[in-house]
């Protein structure tokens, strides 16, 4: 009876001969493996990098206006305050505009934004924690009557061009209420627009058809 042949092994010469290109492969996964890791690295920072939260909130190289809104129905107070001291410590230069049923300039533009910061305090509680703030200039009750987006944002715009600013931009800060004067806000919007002045947005406490409304007529990327 005739017993299977034995598998031959490789020659220990040829053994010998393999192990250098083996070692090669392995080194160079090696290296691809720790490449790629890299580069999966590198992408989420770039990720990151662009997260509209990230972004300034006065566009680069321009002169910008606040604009906030200081009706009855806003609310927020310290991402209104954390908003003024982001812009005082971007080292741009900012005029400010607060408005109700009215609007009412309270820096021109071209002031340097450092000046927003003592605006801050009226929208810092008075103890940590708390939810009693400072009593404001314009608390008044004649003055929180309403919601004017659209004068807000028209008076911003108009006061960018009396003082003959070629690179403008507006920054609203608002709950976004259009329930009262939409077609002011259309009519101010296309204005900014005619201008080439910049516009963004941040939402305080904005309804979802309030900041759908704006979505549509400056798409999303005006949002910070």
């Amino acid at each position: 009876m005739e017993l299977p042949l034995g598998r031959k092994g490789i020659p220990t010469g040829e053994r010998r001969a393999l192990r250098r290109p083996i070692r090669r492969t392995a080194l160079l996964r090696a290296f691809l493996g720790l490449a790629l890791v890299a580069l999966l690295t590198y992408a989420f920072v770039l990720a990151r990098g662009a997260d509209v939260r990230q972004a300034p909130l006065v566009p680069s190289q321009t002169t910008a206006v606040l604009v906030l809104d200081q009706s009855a129905s806003i609310g927020d107070y310290p991402r209104i305050a954390a908003a003024l001291r982001r812009i005082a410590r971007e080292e741009e230069r900012a005029g400010f505009v607060i408005f109700s049923g009215g609007a009412y300039e309270l820096l021109p533009p071209g002031t340097p934004a450092r000046e927003l910061e003592p605006f801050a305090r009226f929208f810092t509680p008075l103890r940590e924690g708390g939810e009693v703030y400072p009593r404001s200039p314009w608390d008044a009750a004649e003055f929180r009557g309403g919601t004017s987006i659209g004068s807000g944002l028209d008076a911003a715009r108009r006061a960018l061009l009396r003082d003959g600013v070629s690179r403008g931009s507006i920054v609203l800060a608002s709950d976004l209420d259009v329930e009262a004067d939409s077609e002011s806000v259309s009519d101010a919007i296309v204005a900014i627009r005619q201008e080439g002045i910049q516009l963004r947005i941040i939402p305080i406490g904005a309804l979802p058809q309030h900041r759908a409304y704006f979505e549509r007529i400056v798409g999303r990327t005006a949002f910070l």
